[in-house]
């Protein structure tokens, strides 16, 4: 009977969900870019429209000929765009020039406002779809890229954070590594929802989110059901202890403990939902954590 509830429960779910309204602005360049930065465009097929991405080059790239570089893709949070991740290109940059960090070329994508970084074809929002078939075969035709799953790793917050995971859970053969900062991994679910960490405001939109829960979307359930292709891909989560997304982090720490899927797990007491904040605490660390997947290429 119980079975035959949900399943009703799932149906009727379906047949009144509410369509998705999104407000994306796809090219958004920086007032002042940092040192080695520069705004890209390219146009997406599958959305028919201009994406645009900053691209963070090492100091010694334009002089060295024929060397390729490792790549970090840095994505922004549910609010951001492609030229709110600039401190971090910032901050890699500080750290390669301090010897902290091999030299490392950084991409930071507009993965669209709210996207979730999934694809929502009725809305023509395809942030998945353009960023895994287009935009990384775009970067890696365009730069001396190290186009190997361990010379490509992904990073990002709050939004960016469980969408980083994601993506690096659904495509491990595309990520040698993976950070995921303050990630909203709260499974949203047609049985009674829950997205824990949300603010008041965002509720609303996580009701509307609920209608479309996916497991091709969870990070639960992709770190189930792709566990056996999971033994290269480095993952490290990055929580605070005043952070609303605490609670998802401690419940999906504990879940991928359960699985067995090897992971690194800090927590930052007193640190709120703060990009800066985690980024001046620990972000050298993160980067850091992702030049060790690097030094597993072969010379």
């Amino acid at each position: 009977m119980r079975a035959l509830a949900l399943l009703f429960l799932t149906q009727l779910a379906f047949a009144q969900r509410e369509p998705l309204k999104f407000d994306i602005t796809w090219v958004n360049p920086p007032k002042d870019a940092p040192r080695g930065v520069t705004h890209q465009t390219f146009r997406s097929k599958a959305m028919q429209t201009d994406v645009g991405f900053n691209i963070y080059l090492p100091p010694d790239y334009a002089t060295t000929e024929g060397k390729r570089y490792p790549v970090i893709y840095w994505l922004h949070g549910a609010g951001g765009h492609e030229s709110q991740g600039l401190a971090q290109a910032a901050l890699l940059d500080r750290a390669i020039a301090t010897g902290l960090m091999p030299p490392t070329i950084m991409v930071i994508p507009n993965g669209g406002r709210r996207s979730e970084y999934r694809d929502w074809p009725e809305q023509h929002v395809m942030a998945e779809t353009m960023l895994i078939q287009e935009l990384i075969p775009l970067v890696d035709s365009r730069y001396r890229t190290q186009a190997t799953p361990l010379g490509r790793a992904i990073e990002g917050m709050s939004m960016g954070g469980n969408g980083s995971l994601k993506l690096a859970l659904k495509y491990p053969e595309l990520f040698g590594s993976v950070v995921a900062v303050a990630g909203t991994y709260g499974r949203i679910r047609l049985d009674g929802y829950y997205y824990l960490g949300v603010q008041p405001e965002q509720q609303k939109w996580v009701a509307q989110l609920a209608q479309w829960y996916s497991a091709d979307e969870d990070v639960f359930a992709l770190a189930e059901k792709n566990y056996g292709r999971l033994g290269h891909l480095r993952i490290r989560l990055l929580i605070g202890t005043q952070d609303v997304s605490f609670p998802d982090s401690e419940k999906l720490h504990q879940h991928l403990r359960d699985l067995g899927v090897a992971h690194e797990y800090e927590i930052l007491l007193g640190v709120t939902h703060n990009t800066q904040a985690y980024y001046d605490r620990a972000g050298i660390h993160g980067f850091q954590f992702q030049a060790a997947g690097f030094a597993r290429l072969v010379p």
